[in-house]
């Protein structure tokens, strides 16, 4: 009878072992697959040229600092009370220690963006911070330095 129950006991460790080790492997996995999820990216690797081709638009982050953009819509940034034409523009931007790349364009008109960081390989527009992503950008060159 001791014997029924030590058996049954390691029984159900096991399982629940089991079942935390899979619900513990299933959290890895979906959290790395799911969305993009911004990280913090090493300042150094930031700079090049990001493109989403389907939308048309591309963002130049320069070594100095410098940034220029050309082919956003109104939809993936803000523009305060509506009087900035969108079309190309371009500004500077520095790296945050968090995970995301501010953008100061140029004139005013237009809020500051925050450009979130995927990798140092992709990044992506977030007009609203409690919005869905209104765009993902790809790396397609390294900065010239």
């Amino acid at each position: 009878m001791d014997t029924q129950i030590g058996r049954k006991t390691a029984r159900g460790v096991g399982r629940g072992g089991l079942v935390a080790v899979l619900v513990a492997l299933m959290t890895v996995l979906v959290s790395g697959c799911i969305g993009l999820g911004p990280v913090h990216v090493d300042p150094v690797d930031l700079p090049g040229v990001y493109r989403n081709d389907d939308a048309g638009a591309e963002i130049r982050l320069d070594a100095d600092g410098r940034f220029s953009a050309v082919g956003f819509s109104e939809e993936d940034v803000e523009i305060d009370g509506g009087t900035a034409l969108l079309g190309d523009f371009g500004g500077t931007w520095d790296n945050t220690p968090s995970n995301f790349v501010y953008l100061e364009p140029e004139p005013d008109g237009m809020s500051d963006i925050q450009l979130w960081t995927a990798s140092s390989k992709k990044v992506f527009l977030q007009a609203d911070v409690d919005g869905p992503i209104t765009l993902i950008l790809v790396k397609v060159k390294d900065s010239e330095s």
